[in-house]
């Protein structure tokens, strides 16, 4: 095992610093071995079969290519629940982590929610809502079809029942009825012409699908929510483009909502919140 953490650590040395490549190397030995990670710092302890040797090798060989940690493993952590994730849906990340822990707390002492997630992904935002606001009732759309088989896979493996859909929410929103008291969202919001700016491995092995939206309207799926959920849904939670946050707020206020732009843990403007009284 020594002469492979050496090899993990020569091998990523170009894109991980040496500490990252070992904290790499342990969570893909506590993998492949179903060990503890604490376990992994004992590596003279350790013993893999041929066939978990060769899964390792093989893990490195993907890490190099610049595939995520997260897809070679299939599982990312959020909000201390475990999601697999697959390239058929975007890692889970802490900024969106941060705009649901905004809504679990806001609104933990509210019965009887109703609740919309539009473009769920890998359901890491209604998931965890129906983990941590157990009295509410989840509802999930996306236009893949895969995205939701992960979806509903991570839903069954975390034990919440949460209602998925297939939908193109731009073209068949009509089909949802506005009965909800929250919509949120995380939608594709990276312009074309921001490509350049989007790491290599982000770009290589994320769905575009989730990711990006034309340079001529790239507040599409901002503008369907609006008209969605105008004097419909009180309470909407976005996460938007840096970027476009006055822009994405405007289309909120022009349809009556009440709209902010909140600032994430960077103090960057990540959030519109929009809301009006019924």
């Amino acid at each position: 095992m020594q002469a492979l953490y050496a090899q993990y650590k020569q091998q990523l040395s170009p894109y991980y610093s040496p500490h990252e490549a070992s904290l790499i190397f342990r969570a893909c030995v506590a993998q492949v071995l179903q060990v503890d990670e604490q376990k992994t710092y004992f590596l003279s302890d350790l013993t893999a079969t041929p066939q978990q040797y060769a899964t390792l090798v093989d893990m490195l060989q993907q890490l190099a290519a610049h595939t995520p940690l997260q897809y070679v493993l299939g599982y990312e952590t959020f909000l201390d629940l475990r999601f697999a994730v697959t390239p058929d849906v975007l890692i889970p990340r802490p900024e969106t982590a941060f705009l649901v822990r905004q809504i679990i707390d806001q609104n933990k002492h509210r019965k009887n929610l109703r609740i919309l997630d539009v473009g769920t992904g890998s359901g890491c935002i209604a998931i965890s809502l129906a983990h941590y606001l157990p009295q509410a009732e989840l509802t999930a759309v996306d236009v893949s079809e895969k995205a939701l088989q992960v979806a509903q896979k991570n839903a069954h493996s975390i034990g919440v029942n949460v209602q998925f859909k297939q939908l193109n929410f731009l073209t068949e929103s009509s089909q949802l009825l506005p009965d909800f008291d929250i919509l949120v969202s995380n939608p594709p919001y990276v312009m074309e012409s921001e490509k350049s700016d989007i790491e290599e491995h982000v770009l290589q092995h994320e769905p575009h699908l989730a990711l990006f939206v034309p340079n001529e309207t790239p507040l599409l799926f901002y503008q369907a929510i609006a008209q969605y959920a105008a004097h419909n849904i009180p309470l909407v939670y976005l996460e938007i483009n840096q970027a476009l946050g006055s822009e994405t707020q405007q289309l909120f206020t022009q349809v009556g909502y009440q709209a902010s732009v909140e600032l994430d843990t960077f103090n960057l403007p990540r959030y519109v919140k929009a809301h009006f009284s019924i």
